[in-house]
């Protein structure tokens, strides 16, 4: 039996059938990239960090270069696309060292794990920038995979640095992140 109504020579049917899916809720992941504070050590709460102090170098003329090992964790439930770039104010590189300063990234394969950049165990280079390149266009590093632990030597050199840079100091900040 339909039920109907009569209204100005048209007819309605009130007849009705739907179906409902109620509440769906939507998480977006977390991205979790982590350093690993002991290079020597494993993956665990107290070895992780999101932020590591900076590095001093002293007496940089030019043909000074000066290794500098990081291993990165991938602590996220999936998949990231990772990337570095520098990042720095130019008021807090009064004498444009960044011009100077280079940095190379190499992959590092740390055969017997403990934290120190040996003969040998330098990979393949992901290339060349001074600090001006680094911050504009940065290096991609590639896919992590969850729990995947990513090793690098950042290899830091100087060139062209003038008798006008005596004694300058800079200061600048290098970051690891997910690439957009």
């Amino acid at each position: 039996m339909v039920a109907g109504v009569f209204i100005g020579g048209v007819a309605l049917a009130a007849l009705s059938n739907k179906v409902l899916m109620k509440g769906a809720v939507f998480t977006t992941s977390t991205v979790e990239l982590k350093f690993l504070k002991n290079l020597s050590l494993n993956v665990e709460n107290e070895n992780l960090t999101s932020e590591l102090s900076g590095i001093s170098f002293d007496g940089i003329t030019n043909d000074w270069v000066n290794k500098y090992p990081v291993k990165l964790v991938n602590i996220s439930s999936s998949a990231l696309n990772i990337s570095s770039f520098a990042n720095y104010a130019t008021a807090n590189d009064p004498a444009s060292l960044r011009y100077s300063l280079h940095v190379e990234i190499f992959k590092w394969n740390d055969t017997n794990k403990n934290g120190t950049v040996e003969e040998g165990e330098l990979g393949e280079s992901l290339g060349r920038k001074n600090f001006v390149k680094w911050k504009t266009e940065g290096f991609s590093l590639g896919s992590f995979e969850p729990n995947d632990v990513k090793s690098y030597v950042l290899q830091f050199s100087a060139e062209g640095v003038t008798d006008s840079k005596q004694g300058a100091t800079g200061s600048f900040d290098f970051e690891f992140g997910v690439m957009n």
